[in-house]
């Protein structure tokens, strides 16, 4: 039975009829300007609320792992930490945004971000941009840029809220609003989740203590017109979570904290029949970590970041336009163990997009990177987009190339041992791809070729316990989607991956880069107001050390899902995961849940 289930959902979802690498049309991420996907050369992929509630996702590595070229790991269940690998990229070298403002971590090892403790309850939607994105998102951003957008107040108020129970008492609640008050608009959110958890040492092992845990996040936004084409907007986003944590191959009652604060503020003019706009913002991250260990005790980390930006974009013709900005970031990190360290980096850059002929977008751009320990860098990238022909189903060709740089992050040069004289990281990418939309548009097809290299790769030596230069690494691979939205009631998702991320000098895999990975789901909706979804993840073997001594063997996972909808505002669903309790590890020795099921109640209004 198991097995005529997994032969029924490939065939689905292989069908030609359903597909699309999703859009609502508009991103804002790839070029910080709001353009249609078909003038954008990245490869980009847009994941709705409509999506996240379909497949009723509750964190935000369930939404990043259905997507095409990304991979995800976890040490444990919720709270546990957490990587995203953009292409093989580290997680560190990939830029994380909420509402456009960095909240990668200057406390993080490599000042990347910690997705473990991150729910998606308050979140419209996700851009993911795949590839190097240096030139306009600067640092961090080699692998890409995953940019989570909260939602923007209409003229009428919006609201929703969901509760959910299931697997080892776990609960959720949820709740957000949109609207206008007098001339300000209003955003507001909150989500609280907490359960009992699994033991993050695997329990297949003999793990018998459970790791629960409990998050809090809120969000708030607020913007008002001040004249015409003249507005400001502030916000901020706030998220705490409480977790046990195992890290020694065997039960043991640590308990760690993530706390993160995030606050920005933006002045924005348009005029001259919106061929011109500026915008002037600030934005500051504040972080907390403490990992308390039952034995040795805690260990604390603080970070904070803080940027002045300015960006112009002016459109003298309508085939022609200019994208001018600076940044000044301020970083400091410290420790309970002595370290108290910063650094800065000041930035410009430029990017020029031309519309030669109908149907052709061609992007060119340059940065200067001025850092005050690694001094400077400039960058540079290029990318294009090909509508060739006109309707709905006209395919589009892309293609793009961009470098990166990245400097070591405050931890990786003070912490344990003292200044480390570490190298700054650098890449340069390119990738090829074809979407081809059909059935009038709805559906999606995208093929995808991408190649990566980086030089001075920062990993850690067990040994010496310290951090190195490993010296070159390469990434390459292909990257399939194949979406398609309510085609006569169906939705339909394929994200498929080969990989291939080595160390050049030893040949070895990269750690934890799956070679193969895949993703399909396929969903029903009937008028009756019955949904029914079901979805695949094949994760392949991977290497768990740098040294590739350490295998970990692929998972195949099934789940089921439904809901139905009592009224035009009120829906009830439930879901299965992992359907036949699978057994499997993506972190030697730590481990994945079995078979649970959750239910809840959402609203609209």
């Amino acid at each position: 039975m198991k097995y005529m289930f997994l032969i029924g959902s490939a065939l689905a979802v292989s069908a030609p009829a359903m597909a699309q690498d999703a859009s609502d049309g508009i991103v804002v991420t790839a070029t910080r300007q709001p353009t249609p996907i078909t003038q954008i050369g990245q490869s980009v992929t847009v994941v709705t609320r409509a999506e996240i509630e379909r497949t009723q996702a509750t964190t935000a590595t369930d939404v990043l792992a259905r997507i095409p070229g990304v991979s995800t790991v976890q040490s444990g269940g919720f709270g546990q930490p957490s990587s995203v690998f953009i292409r093989g990229a580290e997680n560190a070298q990939s830029l994380v945004l909420i509402d456009g403002v960095r909240i990668n971590d200057p406390g993080d090892v490599g000042g990347g971000f910690d997705f473990g403790a991150l729910t998606i309850g308050q979140f419209d939607r996700v851009e993911v941009v795949r590839g190097s994105s240096g030139v306009l998102w600067g640092s961090r951003a080699i692998g890409g840029v995953i940019n989570f957008i909260t939602a923007r107040p209409t003229e009428q108020w919006t609201a929703r809220a969901q509760a959910e129970y299931g697997w080892r008492d776990r609960k959720q609640v949820s709740a957000s609003a949109a609207g206008l008050v007098g001339p300000v608009g209003l955003t507001l959110g909150g989500n609280w989740l907490k359960g009992d958890g699994f033991s993050a040492f695997d329990e297949d092992r003999g793990a018998t203590e459970k790791d629960g845990f409990e998050s809090k996040s809120a969000n708030a936004r607020a913007d008002v017109e001040l004249a015409q084409g003249l507005s400001v907007d502030a916000g901020g986003f706030y998220t705490k979570a409480n977790y046990d944590y195992d890290n020694t191959g065997a039960d043991a009652l640590n308990v760690g904290l993530k706390r993160d604060t995030l606050g920005y503020a933006n002045l924005r003019y348009s005029g001259l029949d919106d061929r011109l706009s500026a915008r002037v913002g600030y934005g500051i991250n504040d972080t907390k970590r403490i990992s308390d260990d039952a034995v040795f005790g805690p260990y604390q980390t603080k970070g904070r970041t803080e940027r002045f930006e300015g960006q112009v974009l002016f459109a003298p013709v309508e085939m022609a336009s200019v994208q001018l900005g600076a940044e000044t970031e301020k970083q400091k990190f410290s420790d309970n163990y002595g370290s108290n360290d910063d650094t800065s980096i000041d930035s410009y850059y430029g990017n020029l997009t031309l519309r030669p002929l109908a149907g052709l977008t061609l992007n060119g751009g340059l940065r200067y990177d001025d850092h005050e320990d690694f001094g400077h860098k400039t960058t540079f990238a290029a990318n294009g987009a090909w509508v060739i022909g006109s309707g709905d189903e006209a395919p589009i060709l892309r293609a793009s190339y961009g470098e990166g740089f990245k400097a070591p992050s405050l931890y990786q040069l003070y912490t344990n041992a003292g200044f480390r004289a570490l190298d700054a990281e650098t890449s340069k990418s390119w990738d090829a791809g074809v979407e081809q939309p059909f059935a009038g548009g709805t559906g999606r097809f995208t093929l995808t070729y991408f190649d990566r290299k980086t030089k001075n790769l920062i990993d850690y030596d067990l040994t010496q316990f310290n951090y190195y230069n490993v010296g070159r690494a390469r990434a390459q691979g292909l990257e399939l989607g194949m979406q398609v939205a309510n085609w006569q009631g169906f939705d339909v998702n394929l994200a498929a991956t080969y990989l291939d991320a080595t160390n050049e000098l030893t040949g070895a895999q990269l750690a934890r880069r799956p070679k193969t990975n895949l993703y399909a789901s396929l969903d029903k909706a009937w008028e009756v107001g019955l949904k029914l979804g079901a979805d695949l993840r094949v994760g392949g073997g991977r290497y768990d050390d740098a040294a590739n001594s350490q295998y970990v063997g692929g998972n195949v996972v099934v789940g089921l899902r439904g809901a139905f909808a009592v009224t035009q505002n009120v829906e009830i669903y439930g879901r299965i995961e992992n359907l036949f309790d699978e057994h499997y590890e993506v972190v030697r020795t730590y481990g994945t849940p079995g078979r649970s099921a959750y239910a809840g109640v959402r609203v609209k209004m």
